[in-house]
């Protein structure tokens, strides 16, 4: 018997990380490589043997209803975890699927958690968690070359007053009980760029073709100034210029979370949100060092007041960092972060 098994989500196409590799290697941190065991659902209804004190459920699944409802024959198990890293904040299951699941459990996870999801039926009789998200090395390792650069030199001073550089999309956010798709990214460069000239901004949108930018016309006018007209830019590039900024912007990705936040909070000065004053991820963001933008308003007034904010607090930077560090060490998991681990347990109970 294992203390963890993990059966993906087998969603056509699915990558790594909502297949729940992630969630694999999370485990493993914190628990070693014998003790968690991943399977696709073939494999598991191909495979009599398979024994596990906890069960994560990876959806969307090909299992059926019946085959969900009999795991805990199947796999002896005490607790069954339904989890899904898909961008979408509807429920990754059909209505029978769903069923079968609360007869056997009620734990639901994914990579964020939005408080208007109480109050929707469809979200009935399941507890909403968090999930660990996908880390990527590149990021962990400037973050170690930050913190040893920063014990032989003082950190420079920013040349710029934000930054953003990211590609434009549509973020679906619950708004008036219902799903809307927002420009959020555009709008919010958009905002900087026309309403705020005093301010020094780098970055912008990229990977525009023509198509999307005919459509992006058709709808603000000449993009032209929204457009980042540098050079293609490396990791190496993007975090130095990140920085080099006084405020760092962090909005929503297709859906309101995005590991984008921990990359502006772990550059060090100040970081203007979509507004997480209710929303969770696991590694829960300092949210009373940041400034956070209502869901459809304006970000300058956000980035004005980090700006104050951080002439205020000229040590924020590192406060924030000081923050997710009791949780990651070095921007990844650790066994050695136990508060992690503590905070992902409490879900499962």
């Amino acid at each position: 018997m294992v203390e963890w098994l993990v059966i993906g989500a087998d969603a056509k196409p699915a990558g790594r990380g909502v297949r729940g590799l992630a969630l694999v290697w999370f485990l493993r941190t914190y628990h070693g490589r014998r003790a968690v065991r991943y399977l696709e659902p073939k494999d598991l209804l191909s495979n009599p043997s398979v024994h596990a004190q906890t069960v994560f459920l990876g959806l969307p699944t090909s299992l059926t209803a019946q085959q969900i409802a009999d795991l805990p024959n199947r796999t002896g198990c005490q607790r069954i975890v339904a989890f899904d890293y898909f961008d979408q904040h509807e429920l990754a299951w059909s209505e029978e699927q769903g069923a079968a699941f609360r007869s056997v459990g009620e734990v639901y996870l994914k990579p964020w958690k939005e408080p208007i999801w109480e109050s929707l039926p469809e979200y009935a009789n399941l507890q909403m968690g968090t999930l660990p998200i996908r880390r990527y090395g590149r990021f962990t390792w400037a973050r170690r070359i930050d913190r040893l650069n920063q014990l032989v030199r003082t950190r420079p001073e920013p040349e710029y007053d934000a930054a953003f550089l990211g590609r434009p999309n549509h973020t679906r956010f619950y708004m008036d009980g219902k799903i809307h798709r927002v420009d959020q990214r555009v709008d919010w460069m958009l905002d900087l760029k026309r309403n705020a000239p005093d301010l020094k901004v780098w970055g912008g949108l990229v990977e525009v073709n023509d198509k999307h930018r005919q459509v992006l016309e058709e709808k603000y006018g000449d993009v032209s100034d929204l457009l980042y007209q540098g050079s293609k830019v490396n990791f190496a590039k993007y975090w130095k210029n990140l920085c080099r900024s006084r405020v760092a912007l962090a909005p929503g990705g297709n859906v309101p979370w995005t590991y984008r936040h921990y990359e502006c909070l772990y550059a060090g000065n100040a970081v203007a949100t979509l507004d997480y004053r209710e929303r969770e991820m696991l590694v829960p963001l300092p949210t009373e060092g940041m400034t956070h933008v209502p869901d459809g308003d304006s970000v300058v007034s956000a980035v004005r007041e980090a700006l104050q904010m951080l002439r205020e607090r000229p040590r924020l930077g590192e406060e924030n960092i000081a923050h997710l560090e009791r949780y990651f060490k070095d921007a990844t998991y650790s066994r050695s972060r136990g508060a992690l681990w503590e905070r992902f347990k409490d879900q499962l109970m």
